[in-house]
């Protein structure tokens, strides 16, 4: 009996573990606005994430979005409004008036700021003890003893640092900027919607936009 209770607290012990280690690996680590926030309601507000890798853009893009969405704003992705060339543009004052003319008053911007990776080595696992025990009168302290090794292994840690930025779109002012910390290069749609509720709920709670 002592047995079976020891496997199943042991079950769920690796099963909380196990629900943790898939939790979301990233966070937001500061933010900035002016103080006091200057709190707009925003008519349309864009959603544009910087790079190459266009699935990554389209997943931080379609978070962010569908979380305004979530508190009664109108937005939108720059991938469907606009395609994937526009985020490349450096024509500014061109940029400006393309927004202006699809009634975007916001945007806010998403960008990597930095990749870090280093090695690191994690040393086996080494376990010397009892693994089990016998019935009986003399049998209940009569262990059965092992010895097991496991080796250790090499891996890398990534931190990607990412920058979020919200501007007006007629004054080109930053009302808000936040930096967040992701601990992969590969991010979920799990993470994805972390990242947009961090944002979002920080730009509410600096009262940068209304509720």
């Amino acid at each position: 009996m002592v047995m079976k209770k020891s496997c199943i607290m042991l079950s769920i012990l690796s099963a909380i573990l196990t629900i943790s280690a898939c939790g979301p690996s990233v966070k937001l680590t500061g933010s900035w606005s002016e103080t006091p926030a200057p709190q707009r309601n925003f008519s349309r507000i864009l959603v544009m994430a910087i790079g190459k890798d266009l699935s990554k853009r389209k997943l931080g893009e379609d978070g962010v979005c569908k979380e305004l969405r979530g508190y009664g704003y109108n937005a939108a992705t720059s991938l469907d409004e606009l395609g994937p060339d526009f985020a490349n543009r450096n024509d500014s004052s061109a940029m400006q008036k393309t927004l202006l003319g699809k009634g975007f008053d916001g945007i806010i911007t998403i960008r990597v700021l930095d990749v870090n990776e280093h090695d690191r080595w994690v040393p086996g696992n080494v376990y010397y003890g009892p693994v089990g025990f016998y019935r009986g009168f003399y049998g209940y302290y009569y262990r059965v003893w092992g010895y097991y090794a496991e080796p250790g292994y090499r891996t890398v840690d990534v931190e990607v640092l990412l920058e979020s930025n919200l501007y007006e779109v007629l004054t080109g002012r930053l009302l808000w900027s936040g930096q967040s910390k992701a601990f992969t290069r590969d991010p979920t749609p799990t993470m994805a919607d972390r990242y947009a509720r961090n944002i979002v709920e920080d730009l509410i709670d600096r009262k940068v936009l209304s509720r």
